[in-house]
């Protein structure tokens, strides 16, 4: 027989866990979103880059929509002169490059003719081997060929494919551009009035903080390269056109690309001496730090109304987690998510003002009443 305190034990109770349907296909949905997302990764931030692209040009867009122009004109006629200006940057950086590379072309049967005329050049091919040495690597330049070429059809290859998401980027900004309102008011078609009169102002407020941070982005750019060529000028080193363009383009990637053309910039100056590498080294130096702690954050800061804390932190954290793309999307990011969270917390904010504002000797159940969400 059990004993009392067994007779006693109240019976074991189980316990039923009931998911609905419902709720396990929202869990499947949602799973599924996540997995297309991680596996279509780079298509996704192909089309964040051509919205941005297509924020930052909207209200040069609508400036012209304004004067009369259709948005559809209005958007190629803005597309048309990026491309221009783009044409006009590569060939004035192209044209002396070339140029250069011609002359060192044509030059090549001079500095040979120079190099076998000196004295000790016969001496050392025919002493210490050098024949044989010469002879394999011949050989061995041979026996890579076919190597060369795979890694020369892999880098075309990649050059074709760049080309094309280029152009792909181009065309998807554009049609984005061209149909950004009425994306907006389908969106806003699922939105009560109250909604939609409360976060349109938000979005067209939101895009002209991209639009004003592409247009910070590029004003820093034109900065640094400026300064690099005039300072590539002033120095001597050659194609200082050339080395302005490069920095500038470099530049538009935050804190990284300025690094990147410093880099360039004292490479090349050491070809003319060390005196001029030095002094270029100083230079970037110096321009980098105040172009991080001090020009960015000012030029960002009225552009769109964000602290040098905020900015930097930006940068570094959307560079760390997304890279050169990150880094370069950072400050919209964080433009747009400020404005969004001073809207979502503005009734909030509001009620604590009230709160603050209202008479100390209020009873807990005014108070109480006014805390509430």
């Amino acid at each position: 027989m059990p004993s009392a305190p067994e007779a006693q034990r109240p019976p074991a109770r189980r316990i039923e866990l009931i998911v609905p349907i419902r709720t396990l296909l929202v869990l499947l949905a949602f799973g599924t979103l996540v997995f297309l997302a991680i596996a279509s990764f780079g298509t996704l931030l192909s089309i964040l880059l051509a919205t941005v692209l297509a924020f930052g040009l909207d209200p040069i867009v609508g400036g012209l929509v304004r004067r009369g122009w259709g948005r559809g004109p209005a958007a190629l006629a803005v597309f048309a002169g990026l491309f221009a200006g783009v044409v006009v940057i590569v060939l004035l950086s192209v044209g002396p490059v070339w140029r250069e590379v011609a002359e060192f072309l044509r030059a090549l049967p001079g500095y040979w003719d120079e190099l076998t005329a000196k004295p000790g050049f016969q001496e050392i091919i025919s002493t210490g081997g050098a024949d044989d040495t010469i002879r394999n690597a011949l050989r061995e330049l041979a026996a890579g060929l076919p190597e060369a070429a795979d890694a020369l059809l892999g880098a075309a290859s990649g050059v074709f494919g760049g080309i094309l998401s280029l152009v792909t980027l181009t065309f998807l900004s554009l049609f984005l551009l061209m149909e950004r309102p009425a994306i907006t008011a389908w969106l806003f078609g699922f939105a009560t009035p109250q909604a939609e009169a409360r976060w349109h102002p938000v979005i067209e407020e939101a895009i002209r903080a991209v639009s004003s941070s592409l247009v910070g982005n590029v004003a820093i750019s034109v900065l640094a390269g400026t300064i690099a060529g005039v300072s590539a000028w002033l120095l001597g080193l050659p194609f200082p056109v050339v080395l302005g363009v490069i920095t500038g383009l470099l530049d538009l990637i935050p804190q990284v690309g300025a690094t990147v053309a410093a880099v360039i910039l004292v490479a090349v100056a050491l070809t003319v001496s060390t005196v001029a590498a030095v002094v270029m080294l100083v230079i970037q130096l110096v321009y980098q730090q105040l172009e991080n702690y001090v020009v960015y954050p000012v030029v960002y800061r009225r552009a769109v109304e964000l602290t040098g804390f905020t900015t930097i932190a930006a940068v570094l954290i959307a560079g760390s987690l997304l890279g050169v793309v990150g880094a370069i999307l950072a400050v919209p990011f964080a433009a747009v998510i400020k404005i969004v969270l001073h809207e979502a917390g503005a009734p909030r904010r509001a009620r604590m003002a009230a709160l603050r504002a209202a008479p100390h000797g209020s009873g807990p159940a005014e108070r109480a009443a006014g805390s509430g969400e």
